[in-house]
C-alpha cells in the first residue's frame, strides 16, 4: 500500500481550507513584520549615562616617600606593580622630606625637598625615562632661597605652557617665572588673610588647577580658624578670590583639607584629614562657584586618620595614601559614591611625613 503523509492527504481533502489557510498565515506574518518595524522606527535610540562611557586605561603614577638613606620616589607602572625606585640620596640629596612634586612635561618631573620648614629647599628635576637628576640645584637662585625659606612647599600648580608655575606654602601661594635664558625669579600671587572679607584663609594645605567655564583657576585649601575653599582667578580679575564654606553639615572645623583633584567630568573632589572621621567630599563646579557638597567616601579603616594624596588612575577610579597602614588603595567611582577595588599596594617607603602622589602624563 502506498503511504500518503498527512500534509498532503489533508491538502486534498480540503483544498479550499489549506489555501485559505495558508494565505492566513501569510498575511499574519506579514502584519506582525510591518508592525515590527514600526514599532522599532518609533523606539527612540538611548542616550548614554555616565556609566557608559567607557573606562579610560590606568596610568602610570609616582609617590614620594622616606628611606633610611633619605629621600626616594617611587613609580607604578600602569598596572599598579612598582616598577622603578629612585633613592636621591645616591645624587647627593641626603635630607628630606619631599613635600610636593609636579610634572613639567611628560618626561620631567619636579621634586621640592625640605629637610625642615627653616632651612633652605631643593629643587630637584628628574628625568623619568633615564631615571636620573637632570639639575638638582633648579631654582635655589637667591630669590628662590629667600622666598621659601620660612616655609614647606606644600603644593606645586600649572606647568611651564605659559611660562611660570604657582607653588603653594601654608602662608601663600608664589608665582615663579621661567625665563628664556634659563633664569628664575619669584613673585606673590596670593597671601593668607584670616581677616579678609572676600577671600578669608589661614593655614594654607593644599591648591590644585582646576577648568570650568572656558577658564582656568587655582583652587586653595585653607584650614585653621577660617575652613574654606578658596577659588583663585588666574586671569588678574578685579575680585580674583570667592570661597567656599566646606563645614556645613558635612565637615567641621576639625576636619583638615590636604589634596584636591578635578575628574575628567568636570567633578572636584577634596581629601580630609580627621582623628576620628576622615573623608573624601565630592563638589559640583562651573568655574566660579563649588556648589552640592556630598559625602563621597568616608570609610576610617581604609583612608586612616592621616591619608594623603588625591589622583585619578582612570575616569572612574582614585588613588588615596594611607599613611598610617603603609598602603595605597583605589576607590571606584559609582555614582554620587565610591567603593573599594581590589587594587592594593603596601610599601615601606610609605610615610606620614611630606609624602605626595602624581599622575604621570600620557607619554
Amino acid at each position: 500500500m502506498k503511504t500518503v503523509s498527512f500534509e498532503r492527504y489533508f491538502r486534498m481533502s480540503f483544498p479550499l481550507v489549506s489555501s485559505l489557510g495558508l494565505l492566513a498565515f501569510a498575511l499574519s506574518c506579514g502584519k506582525s513584520s510591518e508592525e515590527s518595524k514600526d514599532k522599532a522606527a518609533s523606539t527612540p535610540t538611548p542616550v548614554p549615562t555616565a556609566t557608559d562611557i567607557p573606562e579610560t586605561p590606568p596610568v602610570a603614577f609616582w609617590m614620594a616617600g622616606n628611606s633610611t638613606g633619605g629621600p626616594v620616589v617611587v613609580r607604578f607602572d600602569s598596572a599598579g606593580r612598582q616598577s622603578l625606585v629612585i633613592d636621591l640620596f645616591s645624587f647627593g640629596i641626603d635630607r628630606g622630606p619631599i613635600t610636593a612634586m609636579h610634572f613639567l612635561d611628560s618626561s620631567t618631573l619636579l621634586l621640592v625637598v625640605s629637610p625642615s620648614e627653616t632651612t633652605e629647599k631643593s629643587f630637584v628635576t628628574l628625568d623619568i625615562k633615564s631615571g636620573l637628576v637632570k639639575n638638582k640645584a633648579w631654582g635655589l637662585e637667591s630669590a628662590i632661597r629667600d622666598a621659601f625659606k620660612p616655609s614647606d612647599v606644600l603644593s606645586l600648580v600649572t606647568g611651564f605652557q605659559a611660562s611660570f608655575l604657582h607653588l603653594q606654602t601654608k602662608d601663600a601661594i608664589k608665582k615663579i617665572r621661567y625665563g628664556a635664558d634659563g633664569g628664575l625669579s619669584v613673585a606673590d600671587f596670593f597671601s593668607k588673610d584670616p581677616a579678609n572679607v572676600n577671600c578669608p584663609s589661614d593655614v594654607m594645605t593644599g591648591a590644585a588647577l582646576v577648568q570650568g567655564g572656558g577658564s582656568s583657576q587655582i583652587i586653595s585649601l585653607s584650614t585653621g580658624t577660617v575652613p574654606r575653599l578658596n577659588v583663585l582667578s588666574l586671569a588678574g580679575a578685579s575680585s580674583p578670590c570667592k570661597y567656599f564654606d566646606y563645614s556645613s553639615g558635612i565637615t567641621t572645623a576639625d576636619h583638615k583639607p590636604v589634596n584636591i583633584l578635578q575628574t575628567a567630568d568636570g567633578k572636584v573632589y577634596a581629601l580630609f584629614q580627621h582623628v576620628t572621621a576622615p573623608k573624601i567630599i565630592r563638589y559640583d563646579y562651573d568655574g566660579a562657584e563649588l556648589k552640592n557638597p556630598i559625602k563621597f567616601f568616608d570609610d576610617k579603616g581604609d583612608l586612616s586618620v592621616k591619608p594623603f594624596g588625591l589622583i585619578a588612575r582612570t575616569n572612574r577610579k582614585i588613588i588615596v595614601g594611607n599613611s598610617v597602614d603603609k598602603q595605597l588603595i583605589e576607590i571606584e567611582i559609582k555614582g554620587d559614591e565610591g567603593f573599594v577595588t581590589e587594587f592594593f599596594q603596601k610599601s615601606s617607603f610609605i610615610t606620614d611625613n611630606g609624602t605626595a602622589l602624581v599622575a604621570e602624563p600620557a607619554q
